[in-house]
């Protein structure tokens, strides 16, 4: 499932937009901004709530942030934190001349230019999740210098170990010295929780989860839970499982 957000400070173009998604893709969550500042406080928000947008559709010609640019300011903001680094753009813009700066500056997907139709739309989406843009994928350097891409859902856990991250998968062991604990927790989704100051773990694995013995194990392995992140554990365990 993907989770859009669509900027736009034409009403009659965004609610187009926004139809013309829900109704292709009816499992979506699409949310939308007519202003810079409205888009603004709802990245922040899913940055406070760790529920980044999967894709952003920015208008270019946004009114709002510093410039008449606000979708390239706006696409700037987003790009400081961790979470957007990789989340695919897609810009509506009216000026041609603008196109190769979107795909070089922020390193967006693409771009439609104006004006376009549902069709125009839905073919770039269709095209997104064809060849992968749109699953969410980790790309991870090991220490060897060696490029991985594996998908979050295939993550057991992770071990800090000196300077270097253990990413425990489905598929084999990950070491890598790219990310911190603390950068890899804020770019991974709410079903990692951060249990103790060396475990980031994938809660979808966790076979037992010890109260009193204060450990989960998870694919055969007991993992300690930290005193601090015990309170974090419990409301993240037992509300999966529904206590």
């Amino acid at each position: 499932m993907q989770n859009v957000l669509i900027v736009e400070d034409d009403l009659i173009q965004l609610n187009m937009l926004c139809e013309c998604i829900k109704k292709e893709y009816p499992g979506w969550i699409v949310q939308s901004a007519c202003s810079y500042h409205a888009a603004e406080h709802l990245l922040n928000e899913s940055v406070s709530l760790n529920i980044p947008f999967t894709l952003l559709l920015l208008d270019v010609q946004l009114s709002g942030g510093s410039t008449d640019r606000g979708g390239f300011f706006l696409a700037k903001t987003a790009r400081r934190f961790p979470c957007y680094y990789r989340v695919p753009i897609l810009f509506l813009t009216a000026l041609s001349h603008e196109e190769s700066f979107a795909l070089s500056e922020f390193h967006c997907y693409n771009y439609i230019s104006k004006p376009y139709t549902d069709n125009d739309i839905l073919f770039q989406l269709e095209q997104m999740l064809l060849t992968g843009y749109l699953n969410q994928t980790l790309e991870l350097t090991d220490t060897n210098r060696i490029l991985h891409r594996i998908s979050p859902e295939d993550i057991y856990y992770i071990e800090s170990q000196a300077h270097t991250l253990l990413v425990f998968t489905t598929k084999g062991k990950i070491n890598t010295r790219q990310y911190t604990l603390v950068q890899l927790a804020s770019i991974l989704d709410s079903n990692f929780i951060r249990c103790h100051k060396k475990y980031i773990i994938n809660r979808d694995y966790v076979q037992s989860y010890d109260r009193i013995s204060q450990y989960v194990r998870i694919n055969g392995t007991s993992i300690s839970i930290g005193r601090t992140y015990i309170k974090k554990v419990d409301e993240c365990l037992l509300c999966m499982k529904g206590e």
